[in-house]
């Protein structure tokens, strides 16, 4: 289980790190994030677009310290379940926007994007589940077991050739959706 919970912890904290520098890289990556924001829900597009930069920041250090474990992937849940719903949402309109998590593509919302999710999804639920267990039996701050570095150095390559493969899934399905 000590490898689950770590492979969960690196593999949510990685993918939303990612998410939020590859948003704040630039001026224009961040206004591609707005513009997306605001085609996708009818809240003002600029403070949401804000505050979901900043929830994502704090999931990775939320996810480091082990007495916030848990808040972190209540944060990180808490964003998978809304990009899910503005994707579906998005998918329902018929609306082709483009997805901005991990940088400026191209690739419209699709269901690559909700198979991302559906992963992230079980993975921060199964790192949620884990940190809860262990609070309960262990008290505040408490986290599963303690891996080692030979399984910590595997576990954190195994999370971060996951986040990889995540963060390019969009790209990855549209090279079989797209029209010539």
């Amino acid at each position: 289980m000590a490898c689950l919970f770590a492979f969960c912890r690196l593999l949510t904290g990685i993918v939303f790190l990612t998410s939020a520098v590859s948003k704040l890289r630039g001026r224009a990556a961040y206004e591609e994030f707005t513009v997306a924001t605001r085609a996708l829900a009818r809240l003002p597009a600029r403070p949401v677009a804000a505050l979901v930069v900043a929830a994502e920041i704090a999931v990775a250090p939320l996810l480091a310290w082990p007495p916030t474990v848990l808040a972190g992937f209540c944060v990180a849940l808490g964003l998978l379940l809304a990009f899910t719903v503005a994707i579906v949402v998005a998918l329902r309109r018929g609306r082709r926007v483009p997805c901005r998590c991990f940088g400026a593509s191209a690739v419209p919302v699709g269901p690559g994007h909700l198979a991302r999710n559906a992963v992230l999804i079980v993975a921060a639920a199964a790192g949620a589940i884990q940190a809860a267990t262990a609070a309960i039996q262990g008290g505040a701050g408490a986290v599963p077991g303690n891996l080692g570095a030979a399984g910590l150095a595997a576990v954190a390559l195994a999370a971060g050739a996951a986040a990889v493969l995540l963060s390019a899934i969009g790209e990855i399905a549209g090279l079989f959706t797209s029209s010539p």
